[in-house]
């Protein structure tokens, strides 16, 4: 026995130095000796698992608990083995008998939880992770995937808990900062992100994922430059990485260099054809270009890959009321879609009227209004609401922001005052945000965004308020069984068309915003029409490139056939990328404009945009889906906007605008009515110098800029929509 344990212990050193085919011939001489000795198949059994040959290492590890059955290592290594070859079940079991025979087994907890993490148990698996943690201390290794559990589980304050735990434990675990880093770009906290990935790096230099989270962080933080370097660097490491070429496309999509962050996410997907997030980039960025049938195509092969990605479907939601000949029941229909994939498994546990909404309601007391949205700052949404918002505290409403957003501007500190409260919750999870809404309880829930970015048509869906209302910042029904009503009016919904919104319609008396006009006087003065001025005439657009299509372009054509030497100003930041401005001058031309007729401009401050808009004679308003925005800035410089709208929402924004304006002669009935009026408008050159110097003060004198009166309307139907769900419940 003595030249047995000598041999044993041997063939251990040469194990435990790594030197496995050394210490493997020991085993089998011990076990030439003494056939089925217990420890020597144990062992041999671990040298052919740490070898990757788990099936020899399972039927040697179970040689030696037939030997000796009580020994928890066996049990454990067993354990081990199953996992490798797949049967987790099995190796659950192994690794829970090692526990009943060393309930302090901190190793075997910590397998126990690798294994239950495998078959996707992650509550169990959490569990078992923080027991090992507890009976080791120092056991940074279930630590940190305790930390990979809860972030998967969307806890990410706890998974921050256990990544920094885990970092105390071991200062030198690259994995436990990388992956920290990785969650803390989650929850939108750049700066901490990226110096957590800082440390990662200086661990190791190279490490890829970490390089191309840090590039994130850093395009986050404002610092392109710095972010394509990092970018650059985890794709020259790792070029088959997916989530290195994915941080590098969005590097240069952010920067407006739309090919090259569609080169890039081709090449991502060269890597890996089954990349659902690359199809769905690329999709944005073929929308952004106004190709529509691309866009659609990508976003509809990353739903085949993987149907749980909701704002895809809402993407493809969205693109539906850019289509030609887009109908009402077609919009409801491709919203209520969206509703029935992800919406639905939330139903039965929604907020509903209880007796404390009736009392309050009886009462007339304060109502408590929460408002949902990414765009607390300087946005379209955030503009269209920020005035009504500032007037309704006056309307005995008390506010509650919940804010998607880690951006500050002067916009928000607006928001900020009117709110009793302001909540930060962006990277926090749906399930995570919904929770507090329902915690803070109250009576009323507002949308901001719908499925637009930023939107969290998810936290609607699990209904935490008992009533919520859509308004402002999307264009259509949301589709959501969970939504109870739509803030509208008449020139956006007429009277009759109710059916087609999932929502109860809300009509304010005038338009269902208030606009925030940019600049003053002094920054955005008036000026002549071009026309007034000794130069051409001049029509203008300065709407997204994805509003365009061929029918509006043959609009165009014919116009600018019937004024010879008139012009066209193209105006969207997407024209700053070069190829995406020669490919619309191709559309163009293959439309009958010729290219020397056409002025393209691509992005610039908010500002320099609206000096553009008055440096028309006459815009010319997208069909089917009309400006918003542009409309309402173009007629602050003064400017006619010539509208075809259509049965949609979206398609009846110039509309609604210019009538509560009181501009008159922009309405048009067909494609051939909205060339005349557009020609007629260009051929009255006093006519438009009449409106240039007087529209601007009626807009701000009139209903389009006055939030207090929108307010007072807006709170009023607020609370007969609250008294009508009390009388119900």
């Amino acid at each position: 026995m003595a030249t047995i344990q000598e041999a044993l212990s041997a063939a251990l050193a040469h194990h435990q130095a790594g030197r496995l085919a050394e210490a493997a011939a020991l085993y089998h001489a011990v076990l030439d000796a003494v056939p089925g000795h217990a420890d020597a198949s144990h062992l041999l059994g671990v040298v052919h698992l740490q070898s990757g040959q788990p099936d020899r290492a399972a039927a040697l590890i179970r040689t030696a608990i037939q030997a000796s059955h009580r020994v928890a290592d066996y049990h454990d290594n067993l354990g081990s083995a199953l996992k490798a070859l797949g049967r987790h079940e099995e190796a659950v079991a192994a690794h829970r008998q090692a526990i009943r025979l060393r309930p302090e087994f901190a190793q075997a907890l910590y397998n126990l939880g690798n294994a239950l993490e495998a078959l996707g148990r992650l509550e169990e698996a959490a569990t078992a992770f923080r027991q090992a943690a507890a009976r080791r201390p120092g056991y940074a290794k279930a630590r940190f995937n305790l930390g990979n559990v809860l972030a998967a589980l969307d806890r990410r304050a706890d998974a921050d808990d256990a990544y920094r735990a885990a970092i105390t434990d071991d200062p030198a675990f690259v994995e436990a900062h990388a992956n920290r880093g990785s969650l803390l770009l989650a929850l939108e906290r750049p700066a901490d992100a990226a110096a957590a990935l800082a440390r990662a790096l200086a661990l190791r230099p190279d490490h890829a994922p970490a390089l191309a989270n840090r590039a994130a962080a850093l395009l986050a933080l404002g610092k392109p430059d710095a972010a394509e370097r990092a970018a650059r660097h985890a794709v020259a490491s790792r070029p088959e990485l997916a989530d290195a070429l994915l941080r590098l496309a969005e590097i240069r999509q952010r920067a407006g260099r739309l090919d090259a962050a569609a080169s890039t996410y081709a090449a991502a997907l060269a890597w890996n054809p089954a990349l659902a997030q690359a199809h769905a980039n690329l999709a944005l960025v073929r929308q952004t270009q106004g190709l529509l049938d691309a866009a659609e195509a990508g976003n509809r092969r990353a739903l085949a890959l993987d149907p749980g990605l909701a704002d895809v479907r809402s993407n493809l939601a969205y693109l539906r009321l850019f289509r030609p000949g887009v109908t009402l029941a077609a919009v409801l229909e491709a919203h209520r879609a969206w509703d029935a994939a992800h919406g639905a498994p939330h139903r039965g546990r929604w907020a509903k009227p209880g007796r404390s909404t009736a009392a309050v309601a009886a009462a007339k007391g304060p109502l408590t209004v929460a408002i949902l949205s990414g765009d607390f700052r300087r946005h379209p949404a955030g503009l269209f609401a920020l005035r009504t918002v500032e007037a309704l505290p006056a309307q005995d409403i008390r506010l509650l922001l919940y804010a998607n957003q880690t951006e500050a501007d002067d916009v928000t500190a607006r928001f900020r005052k009117a709110a009793a409260r302001w909540i930060p919750v962006a990277g926090l999870p749906d399930g995570e945000v919904a929770a507090r809404i329902r915690h803070d309880r109250p009576d009323i829930l507002i949308d901001l965004a719908g499925h637009n970015a930023r939107g969290r048509p998810g936290v609607f869906a699990r209904k935490p308020a008992p009533l919520q209302v859509a308004w402002a910042g999307y264009m259509a029904t949301t589709g959501l069984a969970a939504m109870d009503a739509l803030v509208a009016d008449r020139h956006h919904v007429p009277d009759g068309m109710e059916a087609f919104y999932a929502e109860r319609v809300l009509r304010m008396p005038d338009a269902f915003i208030a606009f925030e006009p940019p600049g003053d006087g002094e920054a955005l003065p008036l000026t002549q029409p071009p026309s007034l001025s000794g130069g051409p005439v001049t029509f203008g657009s300065f709407n997204i490139l994805t509003k365009l299509n061929d029918a509006v372009l043959a609009a165009w054509a014919a116009i600018l056939g019937r004024l010879p030497g008139s012009r066209l100003l193209m105006k969207t930041k997407a024209l700053s990328c070069p190829v995406t401005a020669a490919l619309w001058r191709g559309r163009l031309a293959a439309a009958g404009i010729e290219p020397d007729r056409v002025t393209m401009v691509g992005g610039s401050s908010s500002l320099d945009h609206m000096r553009h808009c008055g440096s028309v004679d006459v815009a010319l308003d997208p069909f089917p889906f009309s400006g918003s925005t542009t409309t309402l800035e173009t007629l602050w410089m003064g400017v006619p906007v010539v509208t075809l709208p259509g049965e949609t929402f979206s398609s009846r924004h110039s509309l609604a605008f210019l009538t509560v304006a009181g501009v008159e002669g922009c309405i048009a009935a067909d494609p051939a009515d909205y060339v005349e009026r557009a020609v007629a408008w260009a051929s009255a050159p006093q006519r438009l110098a009449d409106l240039r110097r007087t529209l601007r003060a009626r807009m701000a004198a009139g209903p389009l800029c006055d939030g207090g009166r929108l307010a007072a309307a807006l709170a009023a139907d607020l609370r007969a929509l609250q008294s009508s769900a009390a009388r119900r419940s």
